[in-house]
């Protein structure tokens, strides 16, 4: 029966139970005799549980809905429970798809197996096997999908594990199918009872119920956080485990609110849902990121001695500077900057072609095209003072094209 192969429910619980945290019961829920491992689909708006009507019951999976102020009555999922137990489902994350554990089916490969369904116009599918990959001849149950569909978290107690009941996982493949499961290891199984997972993608937390030594008693619940590479150790969520046994975990309807099922004192009831606050700081972080410090280098001082200022060419009766910046004038730049007393004089000529009149004003052009060019990258136009030479003083006298496009330039000069 399922109430062996979850544990035995009737029997984990304390009557003196407590907890730092406290929990309550949703009254609407609990209306059996013992009702545990609580899934909430957020995409249906739907309470999943297992059920167990009597002592002796089998069990069975059943469903409530949420109306936005509380949960509806549970009804069974009658297409999923059949003459022998079903339980501990999990659903994708669009709620489409629902994998469960069933026990001694006609084509179960052991006493329990995992099995899929599909929800289509209205109902879910026939349940199908995941297939001799997933299941063995030994008991698997408890699954749990994470957000996106691609890894299936378990609990079985197949040979290969570390003890008992191990937390086991498969990922699925590029055909959609479910890959040869692997043992989560010693961080998180022991040689006791590990089962119960539950995976919280966005803080990257699996939580699971486990009786390794050191705990408050049977059951507790414990985290173990995932960084991309491995699991850390796991370590028990102290403040809400109690001295009994502590399993059933789903994240809840609002932020840090959860399900949990309990043991309650009760005549009639042995174990019910219940919703719990679970504070930030109860949870592992991971360790903020420390960026390595951006080492920039100091430029190397600039000679103004070394500067030349050849490469400011100008077409024929043209000022604009060349599209491509010149270096010399990049480096002008940082040369002022590394200098700020320092003042400059912007020196403009033309060859000898033309009015001198208006060679004059060509030359004055030239001249503040390079001090604009200045006075946009940062530096004070009071340390730039332009002189405009017209054709007066060439640099070569000799009458060719390339004497005159030597003469048509600027000359910087510190004053």
């Amino acid at each position: 029966m399922i109430g062996l192969w979850l544990f035995p429910f009737l029997t984990i619980f304390s009557p003196g139970d407590s907890i730092l945290i406290h929990s309550a019961p949703i009254k609407e829920v609990n209306v059996f005799r013992t009702q545990y491992f609580p899934i909430y689909s957020a995409a249906r708006k739907e309470l999943f549980l297992t059920v167990r009507k009597g002592v002796k019951s089998d069990e069975e999976i059943f469903v409530a809905s949420w109306n936005g102020e509380k949960f509806e009555s549970p009804r069974p999922i009658e297409e999923l429970n059949q003459e022998n137990n079903e339980g501990t489902p999990t659903l994708s994350k669009d709620g489409l798809h629902l994998i469960f554990s069933g026990c001694d089916y006609p084509n179960s490969f052991g006493g329990c197996d995992l099995y899929e369904c599909t929800w289509v116009d209205g109902s879910w599918t026939r349940p199908k096997n995941l297939g001799y990959l997933v299941n063995s001849h030994d008991w698997e149950g408890q699954p749990q999908l994470n957000s996106n569909g691609s890894t299936l978290f378990f609990s079985s107690d197949r040979p290969g594990g570390e003890g008992k009941r191990d937390i086991w996982f498969t990922e699925r493949t590029e055909d959609g199918k479910w890959g040869i499961p692997k043992n989560l290891g010693k961080q998180i199984n022991s040689p006791e009872d590990e089962q119960g997972p539950y995976f919280m993608d966005e803080r990257g937390i699996l939580v699971f119920s486990t009786n390794q030594k050191g705990g408050k008693g049977g059951l507790d619940f414990h985290q173990s956080l995932w960084d991309e590479k491995v699991w850390s150790a796991s370590v028990a969520i102290k403040e809400i485990n109690s001295p009994s046994n502590d399993a059933g975990f789903s994240e809840g309807i609002n932020p840090n609110s959860y399900f949990i099922s309990r043991k309650v004192v009760d005549e009639v009831q042995d174990i019910q849902i219940q919703s719990i606050e679970i504070p930030e700081f109860c949870w592992l972080k991971k360790p903020p990121i420390i960026q390595a410090p951006i080492l920039i280098t100091k430029p190397a001082p600039i000679e103004f001695q070394k500067l030349h200022f050849e490469d400011i060419q100008f077409e024929n009766n043209k000022s604009d500077l060349p599209f491509v910046t010149p270096q010399c004038l990049l480096d002008l730049v940082s040369y002022l900057f590394q200098n700020p007393s320092k003042s400059i004089e912007i020196h403009g000529h033309t060859d000898e072609v033309g009015n001198a009149q208006a060679n004059l004003s060509l030359s004055d052009r030239r001249a503040n095209s390079v001090k604009t060019y200045l006075v946009d990258q940062g530096i004070s136009s009071d340390r730039i003072k332009t002189i405009a030479f017209g054709n007066s003083k060439p640099k070569m006298k000799a009458i060719t094209a390339e004497a005159r496009k030597i003469n048509r330039r600027i000359e910087i000069i510190l004053p």
